[in-house]
């Protein structure tokens, strides 16, 4: 019987040391072609063209902080309309329980909240058009760059 259940567990030892190297073997795969591809494409680009190329997306890159800070522009132009929202909200309450419904007391902050927030929409419309500009000009500049190599072979 020990030997049956030291079998057994012999068994199951090599199971599961089988499966790990299995999911290991498949994890590694995707990996290493992933790897072997960007190998192979910064093998054809010298150390310029990949510098080019990294400017649009990689952490702490031109393209990065842009989108970075485009995604802040949303937030801002969505934190000041909320905070015009509750001014209005706020001034109409305010006027009512004054008994003069009519009156509008923070007319002139209003009014600056309003033109902070088109600013805002204005500048995350700028940043995305200049992020566009720059993925449209590093592809131009990479594809000038390879037709005047192949010219000159």
């Amino acid at each position: 019987m020990s030997t049956s259940s030291s079998l057994n567990k012999n068994r199951v030892k090599l199971v599961k040391t089988s499966v790990i190297a299995a999911a290991a073997a498949i994890v590694a795969l995707p990996m290493s072609t992933t790897d072997g591809a960007k190998a192979d494409a910064q093998s054809r680009f010298d150390r310029e063209q990949t510098m080019l190329m990294n400017l649009k997306g990689r952490p702490n890159s031109t393209g990065f902080f842009i989108v970075m800070s485009s995604e802040k522009s949303k937030i801002i132009v969505s934190d000041l309309t909320k905070a015009l929202r509750q001014l209005e909200e706020v001034d109409k309450a305010y006027s009512k329980s004054r008994g003069t419904p009519d009156s509008r007391y923070l007319d002139a902050t209003k009014l600056k909240l309003i033109n902070v927030t088109r600013s805002a929409e204005k500048l995350h419309e700028e940043l995305w058009d200049t992020y566009q500009d720059l993925k449209r000009s590093i592809q131009n500049t990479l594809v000038l760059d390879e037709s005047r190599k192949a010219g000159k072979e």
